[in-house]
């Protein structure tokens, strides 16, 4: 597979992160929906095939994730709430898919900059982020199922700190990503 089909590849998965990322709404109207998120990795997962043989099995959880964000970004402007959140097992289904489907794919893309020529200190910030964001997401996933008192001040602090912690990790993970995309130059571009 040549440089420019993976560069190409990890920007979209790395925009894609930013647009899971980022919620825009106008309105109960999400304008960075996650659906073109998911959309873009599955794109990429087609793209990175050749380069990473454990890739495509992604793509039947990338399908679902991408289906139940679609789901959700149509039922909130129609029906004011998330469809998934009114379904408890549903919910936590989605919220297993996306714990796996996130580590894996992050498992993958260090396993791609681990290769000849590449960063392997990038790919160790990766197996990093990955498994911080992995505990980060089981965390925010007990917080909101635990029957906490919201108003506490002693509940507020930490769960708004956990947050800002895990959002600084999906950072971290998306300019990896496009520090990653640099790793593979255009054609044309390669020192001989």
């Amino acid at each position: 597979m040549n440089n420019q089909n993976i560069r190409h590849a990890l920007s979209k998965i790395a925009w894609a992160y930013l647009l899971i990322l980022l919620n825009f709404r106008i309105n109960d109207l999400d304008l960075l929906p996650n659906w073109a998120g998911y959309l873009l990795i599955f794109l990429a997962i087609g793209q990175l095939s050749g380069e990473l043989r454990n890739l495509p099995l992604l793509k039947p959880f990338c399908i679902l994730l991408g289906i139940a964000a679609g789901v959700d970004w149509l039922a909130l402007p129609l029906s004011g709430a998330e469809l998934t959140g009114r379904f408890f097992l549903l919910s936590a289904l989605v919220a297993c898919v996306a714990l796996y489907f996130h580590f894996q794919l992050l498992t993958d893309l260090a396993l791609l900059a681990d290769g000849p020529g590449n960063a392997p200190v990038l790919a160790r910030r990766l197996r990093v982020c990955r498994n911080i964001d992995a505990v980060l997401q089981i965390a925010v996933a007990l917080l909101s199922i635990l029957p906490l008192p919201a108003e506490e001040a002693w509940v507020q602090l930490p769960a708004v700190l956990l947050l800002l912690f895990w959002l600084g990790t999906r950072v971290v993970i998306a300019v990896s990503l496009f520090v990653l995309r640099g790793f593979f130059p255009p054609e044309g571009t390669e020192d001989t």
